[in-house]
C-alpha cells in the first residue's frame, strides 16, 4: 500500500490544525475571550490550544492581534505530493471568487496548473451533489452538515442533536470522491478553501479516500508569491467542472445550501432556518431537540458563511466578499459543462466525542475555594467583567479547576494584589513617606513618617504645615520646581527631605530620612542618598515584578505607584553619579 504524503514527509496526524506561536503570544487573553468553546489553556501566561476541546473554527486565528494563533501550513505536504510522481487534481472552494475576484477568476485555473496541478475543478460540484442528497426524504435528519466546525461542535458539545444531523458528507469530501471516480483512484486530490476545520475533516478516517491534503487561500497566495506567479501574466482558462453549478456557486454564503436546493428562506418561514456566526449557532443548539420545530436548519460557524473563514486574507470585508461571490456566480452561469455523475457515495455518520466534557466533574466546593482565593466569595465582588476571557467569575473558576486558566488572569484580583504589595512596600519603608493633595493636605503617611514626626492618622486631612516647614511643598504647588531637597530640623530630629510632584494626579510626595545621629562631613549626604537609593531599588524591584507582568491590563493606580518608587530612586541616583 502506497504511503500517504503525510507519512512520506513524517508529519504526525495528531498535530494540532490550529496552534500557538508562543513567541508571539503577549498575554492578552483575547483568544480566550473569543473562543466559542473556551478551548484555550493558559499556563505561565501562554495561551495554547487544547486540541481535544478545539472545534477548529479558527476564530482565534482571526482575532489574535499578534498573529500568535495560526493554521498549520500544508504547503510542504502538497509540494511533496506534486513531487511524488502522482497526478494531482485540485478542488477549489466556491468562495475562491472573494479572493481572486473580477478578471482573476479566469486566471487562477492557469496559475494552479503552473504550480503543478493537472486537473483544476470547482468544489461547487460537491456542493451540488450533497445538496441534492441531503434534501432527499430518505436521508433523515434536519440539520445540514456541510460545515465541519458545526459537526465538530455537535459531536463534542451538543451530542443530543446527533440524531438530527443529516448523515451526508461535506462538499469537499463529495467532490474528492467524485474526482477520484472520474479520473482514477491513483489520482490525489488537494482541496483549497478558507477553512481551518477542513484540514481536520480531511484527516478523519472515513474521509481518507477523498482528500489527500488541504490548503487555505492564505497558503495558496503565499505559495504563488514564492513561485513569483503573477495572475496578470497567466492566460485565461476555465475550470474543468461538471454539471450546472449556477446556484451551487453561492454555497459559501449564509443560506447558500438552501438556495442551491431551491428552498425558500427569506427569514419569514417558521420551519426553515439558516444561521451563521458562533454565537447564533450556539444559541440555536442550546435548544433541546424537543424544542425544535425546524424541518431543515443550515448552520455555518463563520459569521456570514464561508466567506469569513480564517483562511482568507484580511483585505476585504464580508460585504465585498459576498458581492464578489454573487458576481462570479452570475458571470459563470452561462458555461456549458459536461453532465455531473451523481453516483458518488455521500453517506456518512457522526459520533459523540466525549473528550470535551472535562468540566462536568468540578465540585461546588472546588469552585467556591477558587472564588474565595481570588477574593470573590462574596457574590457582590464577582464583577463578571469578562477581562479574563470568561463571561463570569464562576466560569473562570471552573476553568482554573480544570487547569485551563490561572487565578492571575483575573485583572481585578491582580490589581488588588499589586496595590497590596505597593502599599506594604511603602508601609514598611524605613524612610518616611507622605502624600499630599493639591491643597497640600495630608492624604497618606506611612508609619516611619508618623514615628519621625510624632503624629498619627488623626491629622489626615490637615495641611502639611501643621507638622513641618512646608516651604518646599509650596514651591512645588506654585510650579516653581518639580523636585526639591534640603536638610531640616524639627522636634529634635534632623532629617533629609526630598519632595516632588505628581502633576497628572495633582499630588505631592515627600521622602524623609532621619539623619539625626549622622555626623555630616564631606560625602555624608552622598552616603545617605546611596543608602536611600539602595532601598528605593529594592522597592522598585518588587513593583516591577508585578507591573511588568500586568502591563497589559493594570491601570492608573499601579502606574502611579511605580512612578512614585521610580522617582524616589532617580532623584537620589542623579545626585550620586
Amino acid at each position: 500500500m502506497q504511503p500517504t504524503v503525510l507519512e512520506q514527509i513524517g508529519k504526525r496526524k495528531e498535530d494540532n490544525v490550529v496552534y500557538t506561536v508562543t513567541a508571539n503570544c503577549q498575554d492578552c487573553y483575547r483568544c480566550v475571550r473569543f473562543c466559542p468553546v473556551k478551548a484555550i489553556k493558559v499556563s505561565g501566561g501562554q495561551a495554547c490550544i487544547e486540541d481535544d476541546l478545539c472545534i477548529k473554527c479558527g476564530t482565534c486565528v482571526r482575532e489574535c492581534p499578534q498573529n500568535a494563533k495560526t493554521i498549520r501550513s500544508s504547503t510542504e505536504e502538497v509540494k511533496a505530493l506534486l513531487a511524488s510522481g502522482r497526478k494531482v487534481a485540485v478542488s477549489v472552494a466556491p468562495s475562491f471568487a472573494a479572493v481572486f475576484d473580477g478578471w482573476r477568476t479566469t486566471r487562477i485555473p492557469s496559475a494552479l496548473r503552473r504550480l503543478g496541478f493537472e486537473y483544476v475543478s470547482e468544489t461547487a460540484e460537491g456542493a451540488k451533489l450533497i445538496t441534492e442528497e441531503s434534501f432527499r426524504s430518505t436521508t433523515g435528519g434536519n440539520i445540514c452538515t456541510a460545515c465541519p466546525a458545526v459537526v465538530n461542535y455537535i459531536e463534542k458539545y451538543r451530542p443530543e442533536h446527533l440524531d438530527s444531523m443529516i448523515p451526508i458528507v461535506s462538499p469537499m469530501v463529495a467532490h474528492g470522491r467524485a474526482l477520484k471516480k472520474r479520473l482514477g483512484a491513483e489520482w490525489a486530490v488537494v482541496f483549497v478553501g478558507p477553512c481551518a476545520a477542513k484540514k481536520q475533516e480531511a484527516l478523519r478516517p472515513e474521509h481518507q479516500d477523498a482528500i489527500d491534503a488541504v490548503l487555505t487561500f492564505t497558503e495558496l497566495l503565499d505559495w504563488l508569491e514564492q513561485e513569483t506567479i503573477d495572475l496578470s501574466t497567466c492566460t485565461e482558462s476555465d475550470f474543468e467542472s461538471y454539471g450546472v453549478l449556477d446556484e451551487a456557486r453561492l454555497f459559501p454564503l449564509q443560506g447558500g445550501m438552501l438556495k442551491t436546493g431551491g428552498i425558500s428562506c427569506d427569514g419569514t418561514e417558521a420551519d426553515v432556518i439558516h444561521v451563521s456566526g458562533a454565537e447564533d449557532v450556539m444559541e440555536l443548539f442550546a435548544l433541546s431537540p424537543r424544542e425544535w420545530q425546524f424541518v431543515v436548519a443550515e448552520p455555518l460557524f463563520c459569521a456570514g458563511g464561508c466567506i469569513n473563514g480564517p483562511g482568507f486574507p484580511s483585505e476585504k470585508n464580508s460585504y465585498q466578499r459576498k458581492q464578489d461571490i454573487i458576481d462570479y456566480a452570475a458571470k459563470a452561469s452561462s458555461r456549458k459543462n459536461p453532465e455531473l455523475d451523481r453516483d458518488v457515495n455521500c453517506i456518512t455518520g457522526f459520533l459523540q466525542d466525549k473528550t470535551a466534557s472535562i468540566a462536568d466533574n468540578v465540585s461546588e466546593a472546588r469552585i467556591n475555594e477558587i472564588l474565595e482565593k481570588t477574593g470573590k466569595s462574596d457574590p457582590e465582588l464577582q464583577l463578571n467583567c469578562g477581562a479574563c476571557g470568561y463571561k463570569s467569575c464562576r466560569e473562570n473558576a471552573i476553568a482554573v479547576a480544570c487547569g485551563m486558566a490561572e487565578p492571575e488572569m483575573c485583572m481585578p484580583y491582580m490589581r488588588r494584589l499589586a496595590q497590596q504589595r505597593t502599599d506594604r512596600i511603602i508601609e514598611t519603608s524605613p524612610n518616611g513617606v507622605v502624600i499630599l493633595d493639591r491643597e497640600l493636605n495630608i492624604i497618606h503617611m506611612n508609619p516611619a513618617f508618623q514615628k519621625m514626626f510624632l503624629c498619627s492618622n488623626g491629622i489626615l486631612g490637615r495641611r502639611i504645615s501643621y507638622l513641618l516647614d512646608a516651604d518646599n511643598f509650596e514651591k512645588l504647588a506654585v510650579g516653581a520646581a518639580e523636585q526639591l531637597e534640603g536638610i531640616r530640623t524639627k522636634y529634635g530630629v534632623k532629617y533629609h527631605e526630598q519632595v516632588y510632584s505628581l502633576r497628572d494626579e495633582e499630588q505631592y510626595v515627600g521622602i524623609f530620612s532621619d539623619i539625626t545621629k549622622a555626623k555630616l562631613g564631606e560625602g555624608q549626604i552622598d552616603l545617605i542618598k546611596n543608602q536611600t537609593l539602595i532601598h528605593a531599588r529594592e522597592l522598585l524591584a518588587h513593583q516591577i515584578s508585578f507591573s511588568q507582568e500586568m502591563a497589559h491590563y493594570l491601570g492608573k493606580s499601579t502606574a502611579q505607584s511605580e512612578e512614585l518608587v521610580t522617582r524616589l530612586m532617580n532623584l537620589y541616583e542623579e545626585e550620586t553619579t
